[in-house]
């Protein structure tokens, strides 16, 4: 964009376009530990079981060559399963918060320029730190920033 072409955002953009950004990443890593947790605590495979399992992506040479068990197998996929429905309502649930307190189009605009422009960075960076600073780290403050 050149000059003439820059677009504008007031600081209200940027604090929507925050408070949905916070909230995605709060709601990614709740969903990570979660993903982990169950990994982790799982009785029929130790963690580093679990990634070998997820990196053979179903090919039958490379599951053979592990000598995946069923009770890993279903443990495996129950654990997937759990994930991939996640992060599906995940995504349904941020889109949504996209096209309803930002806006799609600003939305798309905002997050291109951002990649852009560095004074834009700076300013949205400062909004962000400033919404952070005002919320306490529990889950449901951060839950309610929107």
């Amino acid at each position: 964009l050149n000059a003439q072409e820059e677009v504008s955002y007031s600081n209200e953009d940027l604090q929507k376009y925050a408070k949905v950004m916070i909230w995605a990443e709060y709601e990614k890593e709740r969903m990570t530990k979660l993903y982990n947790g169950w990994i982790d605590n799982d009785d029929n495979m130790k963690s580093a079981r679990f990634v070998e399992i997820r990196d053979a992506k179903g090919d039958s040479v490379k599951m053979g060559a592990l000598a995946v068990s069923q009770s890993e197998l279903s443990a495996f996929a129950l654990i997937q399963n759990n994930y991939d429905s996640m992060t599906a309502s995940f995504r349904e649930l941020y889109i949504g918060k996209i096209k309803e307190e930002i806006g799609a189009s600003l939305y798309n605009s905002l997050n291109k320029s951002l990649k852009s422009e560095e004074d834009l960075r700076q300013r949205y960076s400062r909004i962000q730190d400033s919404i952070l600073e005002r919320k306490d780290d529990s889950s449901e403050e951060i839950q309610d920033l929107n």
